[in-house]
């Protein structure tokens, strides 16, 4: 044999040993793989209820990833403390796997959110083997060799699956061999559960002190310092400015930061955190606004958390818990302790916490008593026989009731409402979200749990009325077109072209020279002058409207506090949060000028 062969032979050798070394390091993860294949192919020849097996691949997905994350840091434990061994390393893979295994499959009694526990998984498979120690500058260098590791991945994913795919279809063309669809999909199926994944696990460092021998070169050190000097730092810091202007602004003025508020304050917080994880360790303070940037950037968080604050615990306390409303306070919560870290000198700077402490609310929030579904539910449920428990109810507070209604339908809950003694109902037509599985009680949704127009009557509530809250769309709108003539009987003064967006005021002149400013504010309009301010209800028809258009607008009357005010309608839209809210509206405003001088 030649030494060419010899040579040929040896690097073959070393390459079989390099996987038989990921075979060895993380066979607990590959048998949830494999297993997670075998479903996924099963699924693709239609075998077994198709529900059941999606939920089964979703739970052996999620299963793999926290096996992974276990075994990583269970890794970094034993390599700074020497303490732990192999078979425990596996043990403890094997159970978290079950354990995410179980979060999906029981997710109707935990109330799961599937996607949020699958994004906290993955998330937690560069944060794992910091989470008893180690460095920011090693978590970072670990985090820029899994995203690569992954990047090659997915190019060897579409080479593998694309090449022999190309190869079948060329069978195909040229020799008119008939190639099964089902081939393709199977073949999709392993290279990317099982194949792609196992040449990523390959590329996973052994050793998590990466700082010294592991650097970003000179070019893209250079090209990431130049992302957070020029472009992160300006940025967030005139989307701080704005923040602060609003909120000089609502102090001024006297008005309640708006329910958009708490998305803007979320999204500047989640791009501060981005940009110091990513950025921070290549921006140089040099430049004035860098480290103007990098030495007061904890100062910049307090308003924005008091805005979104104030505008949660309105929303909370008008509406209640949702998932969004959870997943927001959640987020207010994160940036509050990320900020306090930095006044403790061990912590200042340290990218991992910044990572790692988003990665375990998210965790939490995913699942359990604890998690934002089940809190959503609590809190839905206790709004709702607060509302319909009252001896007399406004036509607000019934709307308020039917769309918590409508929300717990969307999760499977009406039978945390339903009242003794209500029959039950075996047409789940209603109830568009159950599945032939059990429910969050544990039992058969078709058999047991009541329907919406059931627990709505026994609550003497029409359920016809319900309208979008919970028929799965988020947003509805609706356009008046046509004419009509609308008697103005009982006003003096026309308003016409007034447009109201949630949260913002439009201002009106008065033929007196006088401002009149309108704000509107979910299910309210909020009307004021230089010495009068009312707040009007908006009825329950304009707030739970369905989409569409309607050739014929009419007059529709509020009264508040002796005042009378009209609105000829052109656009409508809003939201269905899960409680029915106006984003917006259009039209002509009809007033009496003597009560508003």
């Amino acid at each position: 044999m030649s030494a060419r062969s010899k040579e040929r032979w040896r690097q073959r050798l070393r390459e079989m040993a390099s996987y038989r070394e990921v075979l060895l390091r993380f066979p607990v993860v590959i048998a949830w793989l494999l297993a997670a294949t075998f479903v996924a192919n099963l699924l693709i020849e239609e075998i077994g209820p198709a529900d059941a097996a999606w939920r089964v691949l979703v739970g052996l997905a999620c299963a793999a990833t926290a096996a992974l994350s276990a075994t990583l840091g269970f890794e970094a434990l034993t390599r700074r403390r020497e303490v732990i061994g192999p078979g425990v390393r596996q043990l403890a893979a094997a159970i978290a796997g079950a354990c995410g295994f179980c979060l999906v499959w029981f997710q109707d009694a935990l109330h799961t959110s599937t996607w949020l526990l699958a994004f906290a998984l993955v998330a937690l498979i560069p944060v794992a083997p910091y989470l008893t120690g180690g460095s920011g500058e090693s978590f970072r260098v670990l985090l820029g060799r899994l995203t690569f590791a992954f990047l090659l991945a997915a190019i060897g994913w579409s080479l593998l699956g694309g090449g022999i795919s190309l190869v079948l279809v060329s069978l195909n063309l040229l020799f008119g061999l008939e190639v099964p669809f089902e081939l393709y999909a199977h073949l999709a199926a392993m290279t990317a559960l099982l194949f792609a994944p196992l040449f990523w696990l390959a590329l996973i460092p052994r050793r998590f002190d990466l700082a010294v021998d592991c650097r970003l070169d000179t070019l893209s050190a250079r090209a990431v310092s130049v992302l957070g000097e020029w472009v992160a730092a300006p940025l967030i810091l005139v989307y701080a400015v704005i923040l602060h202007v609003y909120a000089v602004k609502c102090l001024l003025v006297g008005a309640l930061p708006s329910g958009q508020s708490g998305w803007l304050v979320s999204g500047f917080g989640i791009c501060l955190v981005t940009a110091l994880v990513i950025c921070r360790p290549f921006m140089r303070g040099a430049r004035a606004l860098t480290g103007a940037f990098l030495r007061y950037w904890p100062w910049l968080l307090p308003v924005p958390l008091l805005l979104l604050t104030m505008a949660l615990t309105l929303r909370i306390g008008a509406y209640g818990v949702t998932p969004e409303r959870y997943l927001l306070a959640a987020l207010a919560l994160v940036l509050a302790i990320i900020a306090a870290l930095q006044s403790f000198p061990r912590w200042r700077g340290d990218i991992r916490p910044m990572a790692a402490i988003p990665v375990l609310a998210m965790l939490l929030a995913s699942f359990g008593p604890q998690g934002a579904e089940w809190t959503s539910i609590r809190s839905q449920s206790e709004r709702f026989l607060a509302i319909v428990e009252q001896p007399a109810r406004n036509p607000q507070q019934t709307g308020e009731a039917l769309a918590a209604l409508g929300y717990l339908r969307n999760v499977d809950a009406l039978a945390r409402v339903a009242p003794a003694g209500a029959k039950l109902s075996n047409d789940t037509s209603s109830n568009d979200t159950s599945s032939s599985g059990t429910s969050s009680s544990g039992t058969s949704s078709s058999e047991e749990a009541p329907s919406l127009e059931t627990v709505a009557r026994s609550w003497g509530l029409d359920p016809s009325t319900v309208g979008g809250a919970g028929s799965g769309s988020l947003y509805f709108s609706r356009v008046y077109t046509g004419a009509a003539g609308v008697a103005l009987e009982g006003f003096d003064l026309m308003l016409s072209g007034v447009d109201l967006s949630s949260g913002l005021v439009a201002e009106v002149p008065l033929p007196s020279g006088r401002m009149l400013r309108l704000q509107l504010e979910g299910q309210t309009l909020q009307v004021s002058s230089a010495t009068t301010t009312s707040r009007f209800d908006l009825p329950p028809e304009m707030t739970a409207t369905s989409s569409g258009t309607d050739s014929e607008p009419e007059l529709v009357t509020l009264r508040q506090d002796g005042l009378r005010l009209g609105l000829v309608l052109e656009t409508v839209s809003g939201s269905n949060n899960p409680v029915p809210t106006l984003d917006h509206l259009s039209g002509t405003i009809l007033v009496n000028a003597k009560d508003w001088r």
